[in-house]
């Protein structure tokens, strides 16, 4: 057997008997709760049993940092823990994963400095912190030994939901459309599936 083929089957095995094994939660801490937050928030609700399905391992928001606090309680869960401020998010010993979706640079910069300094891995939708300090963090991230992901910085936040682009059945339910702004829309089909 050629040797590729040897290491690719070796691979499929053990991530199959990896599948077999019950993971805790993947507990993420969610800052921001505005439009891509909020809708972060409900489709990771919304398909909690299919991500689970697929990869083992339930994803749970356990913890989230908003500037309104009354306007927050009436979106997410009453198990969520609501803040305002997000350094509380980042430096949570449960936390494993931060999720940074509040914009701007300057403050984001810093909550994902000190989310990468504290182990944890990142996901931001923030095409302007990318592009501005993207070297900075990327480097920060490789030297601690967590990820830093940012598919969602492009096209709004579709890659965040990549794995949910599907319904349990496996039929597409959502697709995007870029609009005259440059703007990626998401649509209901309809009249397929």
């Amino acid at each position: 057997m050629h040797p590729d083929h040897q290491a690719s089957f070796s691979i499929n095995n053990h991530a199959h008997a990896a599948s077999t094994q019950v993971l805790a939660p993947l507990r993420v801490g969610l800052l921001g709760l505005g439009t891509v937050g909020a809708g972060t928030y409900t489709v990771l609700q919304r398909n909690a049993d299919v991500i689970s399905a697929r990869t083992g391992r339930r994803i749970e928001v356990t913890m989230v940092a908003v500037r309104n606090l009354a306007r927050a309680t009436k979106i997410v869960s009453r198990d969520v823990m609501l803040v305002d401020d997000p350094f509380l998010v980042v430096r949570h010993p449960d936390i494993d994963v931060v999720v940074e979706v509040m914009g701007g640079t300057t403050l984001a910069k810093e909550l994902v400095l000190q989310t990468i300094a504290n182990g944890k891995h990142v996901v931001t939708a923030n095409k302007a912190l990318l592009a501005e300090h993207g070297r900075e963090l990327f480097a920060a991230a490789h030297a601690q030994g967590v990820v830093l992901a940012y598919e969602g910085a492009v096209a709004v936040s579709i890659p965040h939901h990549q794995g949910l682009a599907r319904r349990s059945d496996g039929k597409p339910y959502r697709m995007g459309r870029w609009h005259h702004q440059r703007h990626l829309q998401l649509h209901t089909l309809e009249n397929e599936g």
